[in-house]
């Protein structure tokens, strides 16, 4: 390539019929400054388009960079929300498990109190019948020997006994009381 200072310093050989060397002097020097002004700012378009070149390199490699930094980040993500469902899929069948057992414990439990619920009204109805029979014998008993005359000594004994082995608080009285007895034996007068 030209420059504009080989433009300048190019000089013609001299013929006898050649144009005139003043008007291509002339041309020649404006042709010079224009190819200068030209060559100059070629030179400042080629600096510009270098530091462009390089400002684009940069933000390629930005680019680049973020695009890996975003690739990472939806590995990463999709990482954790995988995780994260693992996660709660084994709370979850944990907690269906722990219900389970909790609800399986308790049904069990039911039955066992259930149980022990028949269990006792089976015992307090035996225990009621043999109260009840022996009651009744009781009276049978007292019914034959009715006729007996009972000395007033001994009845006061008796009564002495009865009174101390008698509950002494209200609450004694009613845990002390048989349900569906009554007292109707009257002891009678000492004569």
């Amino acid at each position: 390539m030209l420059t504009p200072q080989d433009i300048e310093t190019k000089v013609f050989k001299k013929s006898f019929h050649g144009y005139a060397v003043e008007e291509v002097e002339q041309f020649l020097q404006e042709i010079s400054e224009s190819y200068e002004r030209l060559y100059k700012e070629n030179l400042v378009a080629n600096d510009r388009i270098a530091m462009l070149s390089d400002a684009v390199r940069q933000y390629k490699s930005m680019e680049d960079t973020l695009q890996n930094a975003l690739s990472v980040a939806r590995q990463d993500g999709e990482e954790m929300r995988q995780d994260a469902n693992s996660r709660a899929e084994d709370i979850l069948k944990n907690a269906q498990a722990q219900a389970s057992q909790m609800l399986s414990h308790s049904a069990q439990e039911v039955a066992r109190v259930t149980y022990q619920y028949e269990q006792m009204k089976r015992s307090v109805e035996v225990f009621r019948a043999k109260v009840v029979s022996l009651l009744h014998a009781q009276l049978d008993i007292i019914k034959d020997y009715s006729d007996v005359l009972i000395e007033e000594e001994t009845l006061k004994e008796a009564r002495t006994v009865y009174e101390t082995i008698l509950p002494k608080t209200e609450e004694e009285q009613k845990t002390a009381e048989i349900p569906g007895f009554q007292d109707t034996m009257e002891i009678p007068p000492a004569e």
